[in-house]
């Protein structure tokens, strides 16, 4: 598929939306526009830990890798490391579109001290570029064939087999323009298309005299055709025509034997051979430069298996950041070690700042080190705006009689201007953080922000020149509205269509100066703007010096205090460059197996001139919404989802528990999920991929085409600086029914831990609450037996003795009452056995008084008888 794919699992972290905020825009939007400002600039990223001197290429650079160039691990640059980088301008035109960079050479030691560093930055100072820019025979992008039966078979074995690019380039391509020749024009334009609607306008107007009259899709393919070369759409996965799925390519059909069968080939197998092309020609100009090398093949069976691992680095422009060409573009470059993808507008910039090589300047003795015109530009203008500002500071600090407060340092907003026969860009950056030579040679400034892109592709770009430019001084206006005027207006491209670029520019800037006149909220885009140009190898030299630096072979050495006090070398990306996204990526959702009728629309989580790498970004997918979607769809024919978010709360509660299965079983089966990009912001929306169900699942146990449901999936999508698209599909592969039993488990183990951690410290409670009163009761019991057996004693009324003879005798209380009861001969009875005696004792005491009183009368009646 389309989608860059990474593999699922159990666990989940984060926040995401589900799908009912995704694709209706009922929850507040994550994605807001960053707010940039004038003078805050991120800081340079830091690359590998501290390393011990001496500070060398291979001690410090080995481990510093981008971690935004996700198509590089750590292993495949240090196998590349003895290897020049490869540095294609692949939309580029005129001479100079491929450059490298050396590789790696190991540095003597001479030294740790502060002279010996100074002696190799002033080596490396007189040394210069390393980057080099070379002239190869194919610059215009096309491909020409021999037809002939040599070059026929050397083709087909290349097809069939997947390599002999050696043998493709001897036998097979040729200069000649002439003759028995066959030529596939600009096959880039065509990496990763799946159908011919698809294809950009520029594309369309490349082949339109080889364009199928019908949609271009055949029952197989056409072998009978007349034509030497032709477009058609095939399928890779075997069907006999294309079904619309992602398995569809878009291909060339050519003839290179009269007397064979037309052959086809896909158009990133042609870009491969291009890519072929240009990295042996590196390893001519390199052994030619250094011929000790040991990368000198010793046989031309050995040339092959050694150019074909160097390391590519290719400029993307903002109208190609398409996925499906990324992806194209990775399985064509091939080799052990990935390729480094960068905006074509970033590598201009770069290529812009490098400074020419150090034979150009002029004089002897002590000559500063040569800076291009840009470098010079922006130097100066800083210096003065800084000086300016200082100045303010200083007037206003006197005024208010206070200390002055050092103003921030100015930064420069550069216009970068590229045009191709099959595009335009044009992209704000600001330009920050000088460096000296004697820190990075390579790059003078080491921090380039980009503000925002605009980018169209078109058959005559020059005709959109004035659209592009209005639409970026508007989003520059959003972005940085305090922002002063461009400081300067780079262009890049071969030198024809820089001339036509800046008369256009020009004419436009000097239309924006007579609408500003008396107009306050002018932002000053006048024809006072520098137009600076640059030579055809810019974008490529650029390209070669960003490779190197995300290689590790181009960057900062710092020193930094660790943590015992001791300072050590550190490496740092030589330049750090905060990309936006030149394409826009939007899903949409489908509640009912896919019916072309009820898509919802596209909404946008990726939007233009938001920072790059972005994501992940979680997209929440559960049964049960899918459920209420259905049955509320269902009542209103028209609709193609619940719009109002509290209604979809309600209605997916309902659709929980045992009784809602069915439903939710059903609707999981038929929800569909799709990808779309775009490049333009108007443009039209381009599928990405096939439709994707995340809540369907092959059971291990099922026939292969009967799939189960889930209860609940989680889908997250990451952009990458260049529009690549990674997604990956988390979930814990229950179904809906088990999810339901484990819910119901998960209930019943809840209340079960609930009720007993109730009787847990329940128990506990009353537990203390009965040892409480035994030990007040028994306190009592002591202090009534003292009370009746040793009254007027000092243990009478002592409630503490009592209490701490309770205590000591805790788990002992029958031999404290036989001690007692042995020691004052009495029992030792409750307080209220006590009181009970008591009362039977005055009882008795009263019966005995009366009984007395008894006596006594008889004895008085006998005496008065007597």
């Amino acid at each position: 598929m389309s989608l860059a794919t990474t593999g699922g699992g159990a666990g989940l972290s984060g926040a995401g939306l589900s799908t009912a905020a995704m694709a209706h825009n009922t929850a507040p939007a994550l994605l807001q526009q960053p707010q940039y400002q004038q003078q805050a600039h991120t800081h340079i990223p830091t690359g590998g830990g501290p390393s011990g001197l001496p500070v060398t290429n291979v001690a410090l650079g080995a481990d510093l890798l981008d971690k935004n160039q996700k198509m590089l691990s750590g292993k495949g640059v240090r196998g590349a490391a003895r290897m020049p980088i490869v540095a294609v301008d692949l939309w580029g035109e005129g001479e100079g579109v491929v450059s490298y960079f050396p590789p790696v050479k190991d540095e003597d030691d001479e030294g740790n001290d502060e002279m010996s560093g100074m002696m190799r930055t002033l080596a490396k100072m007189k040394e210069g570029v390393k980057a080099r820019s070379i002239s190869t025979s194919s610059t215009d992008g096309n491909i020409t064939f021999g037809v002939n039966e040599k070059s026929y078979k050397a083709v087909k074995k290349y097809l069939t087999k997947g390599e002999g690019h050696g043998l493709v380039l001897s036998d097979a391509i040729t200069d000649a323009k002439d003759g028995e020749v066959l030529t596939l024009p600009h096959p880039h334009l065509l990496m990763g298309a799946r159908n011919l609607s698809d294809l950009s306008p520029a594309a369309k107007s490349v082949y339109k005299d080889i364009l199928p009259k019908s949609n271009g899709s055949s029952l197989a393919i056409d072998v009978n055709t007349s034509s030497p070369l032709s477009l058609t759409t095939i399928a890779l996965d075997g069907n006999s025509e294309p079904k619309g799925d992602d398995f569809d390519r878009v291909v060339f059909q050519m003839r290179l034997n009269p007397k064979k069968k037309v052959m086809t080939i896909l158009p990133e197998e042609a870009v491969g051979l291009l890519i072929a092309q240009c990295r042996k020609s590196v390893q001519e100009a390199y052994c030619k430069e250094d011929p000790e090398s040991e990368l000198n093949p010793a046989d031309n069976e050995e040339e092959e298996e050694g150019y074909m691992d160097y390391p590519p680095a290719f400029a993307i422009p903002g109208w190609a950041t398409m996925d499906s060409t990324l992806e194209a573009l990775i399985d064509a470059a091939k080799g052990a070690c990935g390729p480094s993808l960068h905006q074509r507008s970033i590598a201009a910039c770069v290529g812009a700042l490098l400074p020419p090589p150090v034979a150009t300047s002029s004089g002897g003795g002590k000559q500063p080190f040569p800076s291009s015109n840009l470098n010079k530009l922006l130097t100066e203008t800083m210096q003065r705006k800084d000086a300016e500002a200082s100045k303010e500071a200083a007037k206003e600090a006197a005024l208010n009689k206070t200390d002055p407060v050092e103003p921030d340092p100015f930064v420069p907003l550069v216009i970068l201007a590229g045009v191709t026969a099959n595009g335009i860009e044009l992209t704000a950056v600001q330009i920050s953080k000088p460096q000296g030579p004697d820190k990075e040679l390579h790059c003078p400034f080491g921090n380039i922000s980009v503000i925002s892109s605009v980018c169209h592709s078109h058959a005559d770009p020059l005709s959109l020149v004035d659209k592009t430019l209005d639409e970026l001084r508007a989003q520059v206006g959003v972005m940085i509205p305090e922002s002063e005027e461009p400081t300067a207006i780079v262009s890049y491209g071969s030198i024809g269509s820089q001339v036509k670029l800046a008369a256009k520019i020009k004419s436009i800037l000097q239309q924006y100066g007579k609408d500003g006149q008396g107009n306050d909220d002018w932002d000053g885009w006048d024809q006072d703007i520098p137009i600076v140009s640059t030579k055809e190898d810019c974008v490529s030299m650029g390209l070669a010096v960003l490779a190197a630096s995300v290689h590790g072979r181009v960057h900062l050495v710092v020193s930094v205090k660790g943590t015992d006090g001791k300072n050590r070398s550190k490496a740092k990306l030589a330049v750090s460059v905060q990309d936006v996204a030149t394409s826009a990526v939007a899903v949409s959702f489908n509640y009912f197996g896919g019916d072309n009728s009820k898509w919802t629309e596209p909404k946008v989580i990726f939007d233009f001139d938001r920072r790059v790498p972005a994501g992940p970004y979680q997209i929440d997918f559960t049964a049960a919404e899918c459920a209420a979607h259905v049955k509320h769809c269902t009542k209103n024919k028209s609709d193609c989802c619940i719009n109002d978010e509290q209604a979809l709360i309600e209605q997916t509660h309902n659709m929980e528990g045992f009784g809602g299965i069915p439903d939710r079983e059903a609707a999981a089966l038929q929800l569909r999920f799709r990808v779309y990009q775009k490049t333009e912001r108007n443009g039209d929306w381009i599928r990405c991929g096939d439709d994707m169900s995340p809540l369907s699942m092959q059971h291990s146990q099922k026939e292969e085409d009967e799939l189960v449901a889930c209860e609940s999936a989680v889908m997250e999508l990451s952009l990458n600086p260049v529009g690549l698209i990674t997604n990956s599909l988390i979930t814990n592969g229950e179904t809906i029914v088990q999810a339901n039993k484990s819910a119901l488990n998960s209930k019943l183990l809840r209340w079960a831990g609930i009720m007993g951690s109730i009787a847990f410290i329940g128990g506990f409670l009353i537990k203390s609450y009965v040892e409480e009163k035994i030990f007040e009761r028994d306190t009592q019991r002591v202090m009534a037996f003292y009370k009746h057996a040793a009254p007027n004693s000092f243990h009478d009324g002592d409630e503490r003795q009592a209490r701490y003879l309770v205590w000591k005798y805790k788990g002992k209380k029958d031999a404290l009452w036989r001690r007692l009861e042995a020691k004052y001969g009495q029992p030792v009875r409750h307080a209220w056995e006590w009181d009970d005696e008591e009362e039977e004792e005055k009882k008795e005491d009263k019966q005995e008084e009366a009984d007395d009183l008894d006596v006594e009368g008889e004895d008085q009646n006998n005496g008065e008888e007597l």
